[in-house]
């Protein structure tokens, strides 16, 4: 099936294009002792109004595990995702996209002559959390990492983040390392496999409906850190209506 550019993007945003639309899945969040691993069900939304830029919105829901069915971490996205019960909102988070510059790739990289664009991110979560980030995309792969983190006065302590992004046999694969409380190296924190969905606004599917649909407050990095929350409660990641992902 040939590729078209989504109705209205902007040329600066060609090397980007392939995220666009909606995506969902499965994925683990795991960081140390503070959050214990788990399977947790996740979105992506990458979208744009024209401008120069992608905004992508990300929700991680924690799973209820009463309501959903084993997961084999190498199905595709959207089966894996079909087969988990989003319990709680863990974490939500916006960020923008916009690519500032174009370079030739390698001239000693043989397996590949697609341009290297350069980009700058920022993002927000609702825990309190805001990042400028800097990296790349080349074809269907992107890694980005942060150059500065700031948070409010009582959000959990994140120092350091970076993340990479590729497209796999259809679906995105994305994972997410940072340094946090106390820990000064990046360490694994989040990965996920998406596939792309034809309406990103259509709710989850729920393996064991029915049942009640997504929400609540769900429990952050802050909470995690101060209660010792367990795999399988309500959730661990960087702040559920509190973090992000």
């Amino acid at each position: 099936m040939a590729f078209t550019f989504p109705d209205g993007l902007a040329p600066e945003l060609y090397p980007l294009a392939w995220l666009v639309g909606g995506w969902r899945g499965y994925g683990v969040l795991t960081y140390g002792e503070t959050v214990p691993e788990q399977a947790v069900y996740q979105e992506m939304v990458f979208d744009h109004d024209g401008g120069p830029y992608l905004r992508q919105r990300t929700t991680i829901w924690t799973v209820d595990a009463t309501r959903s069915q084993d997961l084999d971490f190498e199905m595709p996205g959207l089966e894996g995702g079909d087969r988990l019960a989003p319990a709680q909102v863990w974490s939500t988070e916006t960020a923008y996209w916009r690519p500032v510059a174009q370079e030739e790739p390698d001239p000693d990289d043989a397996d590949t002559r697609t341009p290297v664009t350069r980009l700058e991110l920022v993002s927000a979560d609702p825990a309190g959390h805001v990042a400028v980030w800097e990296g790349w995309i080349q074809g269907p792969r992107a890694q980005v990492a942060s150059q500065a983190v700031g948070r409010s006065r009582t959000a959990a302590a994140v120092t350091q983040m970076s993340r990479m992004v590729g497209l796999v046999g259809g679906d995105l694969m994305w994972t997410q390392d940072m340094a946090a409380f106390g820990v000064e190296e990046l360490t694994t924190y989040a990965s996920g496999r998406l596939g792309r969905v034809a309406e990103p606004d259509a709710p989850p599917s729920d393996p064991a409906a029915p049942a009640s649909a997504p929400g609540g407050r769900g429990v952050g990095l802050e909470d995690a850190a101060a209660q010792g929350v367990g795999a399988g409660s309500a959730g661990p990641e960087g702040g559920g209506r509190g973090r992000t992902s």
